[in-house]
């Protein structure tokens, strides 16, 4: 199919992980593309809505996001909020964050200035347009915390905590990036785990209420809850019934084998192993009611509640992948 008049739009975070690097050759790419391609440029969150209606009232068909994660999330959530666009547009997602979890799964990978450059092809030539790519759908999580409204693709607790700590302070200093930086700083809480090192293994006390049945206690070792298929590096870590967009993993402190079942578990293959009386719970929902003792990882931030949080999944969006 070709696209011929495509309008599209981009909002950009310049400090995003990869963006920090080559912020200056995007913005020239982008340039090259006069009157198909519009860029706005955010310098805080609180300038996304007004680029969004900028976008808008020029009647951008496609909209593309260069930015990590949280940047993702956050111009999704604002444009779900918003009423700028009356029909939700299909969203590009390029790889200019520090992890782009979300772009491994629904956007485009790759290296960040190639993907420009493929973008620009798309959106300009119908001969490089003949495919318009491959669309698929995700929700988003909406989750209501601390009496602030915010938006997600990928909550972790537990041990996933230190993990993080250890990728900011130790991976993404050095420039580390990308599935490389998540595999190393996964590896390394794994081998925290094993070695029962308290910086990597702590635990979340967790209450959950998936879609209105019984609460549920966790001591998590690991809590994992996405709206993703495919996490960083490939994991699949989600084996749940049912056709909830909420996906969620809770491995227990006192699971049995962890090592071989977790290795089992994030190639999607869980196996016999992965049993709730052996501590592996998996399951799909809606809406989860929670209770997390303790930090949370949201899209690479770190955050702490302070009483429930309400997590929702949104309306599907539409993401184009090229």
């Amino acid at each position: 199919m070709s696209r011929p008049g495509a309008r599209v739009g981009v909002i950009s975070n310049p400090t995003s992980g990869h963006n920090r690097d080559h912020f200056g050759a995007v913005e020239t790419t982008l340039a090259c593309c006069p009157g198909v391609i519009q860029h706005a440029v955010t310098a805080t969150p609180a300038d996304i809505p007004a680029a969004l209606a900028r976008l808008a009232d020029s009647r951008v068909d496609t909209l593309v996001v260069n930015g990590g994660d949280g940047t993702v999330a956050a111009v999704l959530g604002a444009m779900l909020e918003g009423a700028a666009f009356p029909r939700p547009p299909a969203v590009i997602i390029l790889p200019a964050g520090t992890a782009n979890m979300t772009a491994g799964d629904v956007g485009v990978r790759g290296r960040l200035r190639p993907a420009v450059a493929r973008l620009c092809r798309w959106a300009t030539s119908p001969a490089a347009g003949q495919s318009a790519g491959e669309r698929t759908q995700r929700c988003l999580m909406r989750l209501d915390m601390n009496g602030t409204r915010h938006y997600g693709m990928f909550l972790g607790a537990g041990a996933i905590i230190g993990g993080t700590e250890f990728a900011h302070r130790e991976i993404h200093a050095r420039g580390v990036r990308d599935d490389a930086s998540l595999a190393l700083s996964t590896l390394r809480t794994v081998w925290g785990v094993l070695r029962q090192d308290p910086a990597f293994s702590r635990c979340s006390r967790v209450s959950i209420r998936s879609d209105g049945a019984a609460v549920r206690e966790h001591d998590a070792l690991i809590l994992a809850l996405s709206t993703l298929q495919r996490l960083s590096f490939g994991m699949r870590p989600f084996w749940g019934e049912g056709d909830g967009p909420l996906r969620l993993t809770v491995v227990d402190r006192e699971c049995r084998r962890f090592l071989p079942n977790f290795i089992r578990i994030i190639a999607g293959r869980p196996g016999r192993g992965a049993r709730p009386e052996r501590g592996y719970h998996s399951t799909n929902a809606t809406e989860l009611h929670m209770d997390i003792a303790g930090p949370i990882n949201l899209d690479g931030e770190v955050l702490t509640p302070t009483g429930p949080l309400v997590v929702a999944a949104t309306a599907p969006v539409t993401f184009l992948r090229l």
